[in-house]
């Protein structure tokens, strides 16, 4: 018992003292990183070490505005792609993924909006406008007969297939910097980034008081 003892106070010392260290790594951060604020005479807009260069984050905020930048300009190409086949962007965007997740029986609504990170509702619509157009045609699911299954009609498809000879140059060209291995790399970095942000947005509504909190529309 007696050794049982001693290690369970050797335990708790070693642990006090890594706790002790973890606040003391955790106060020389918030110091350097309250030192840079004063030495550019703005705030930080953001903190963990791996996101500042030498404790600044104009890297940082250099990424971020190259991502809106991209995000704007596939936005732009999306919209173009839609108008090409009488569409907005976003129905454009709701038929090629009906197109590529229908399999056999087909899609249903909530696979569909979780996929595009849109709101059941929103795609409720507009695979309803879809529907009016002939381009989509729904038929109840069979395991569940209150859910709807999608799929495209033969008409989408010639219409995509129309489309496809500029869109596989524009979207080479969009991407034409990445070889194999990066453009994988990008690949797995996107999911990442994209499951970041949900949650950045729920702790956006938390913290700012927004409405939005969930998924896009």
């Amino acid at each position: 018992m007696a050794g049982l003892d001693k290690l369970s106070h050797l335990i708790s010392f070693v642990t006090k003292q890594l706790d002790e260290g973890f606040h003391v790594v955790s106060d020389v951060a918030a110091i350097a990183n309250h030192g840079r604020e004063r030495e550019t005479g703005r705030a930080l807009t953001v903190s963990r070490p791996e996101l500042l260069d030498a404790g600044d984050d104009a890297m940082f905020r250099q990424l971020v505005h190259n991502l809106l930048a991209f995000s704007a300009r596939l936005e732009s190409i999306r919209a173009q792609f839609g108008a090409y086949l009488g569409l907005t962007g976003i129905q454009y965007t709701i038929l090629i993924s009906v197109r590529h997740l229908q399999g056999e029986e087909g899609v249903g609504v909530k696979a569909l909006a979780g996929h595009l990170g849109l709101s059941g509702a929103f795609v409720t619509i507009e695979t309803g406008k879809l529907i009016k157009l002939g381009l989509l045609r729904k038929r109840a699911n069979p395991e569940d007969r209150r859910r709807v299954l999608l799929k495209v009609t033969d008409k989408a498809v010639g219409q995509l297939e129309r489309l496809a000879p500029m869109q596989r140059e524009i979207n080479d060209t969009i991407f034409q910097s990445l070889d194999a291995d990066q453009f994988r790399a990008l690949n797995v970095q996107a999911g990442t980034l994209r499951a970041g942000s949900d949650r950045a947005l729920a702790l956006a509504g938390y913290l700012l008081g927004s409405p939005d909190t969930g998924s896009r529309a």
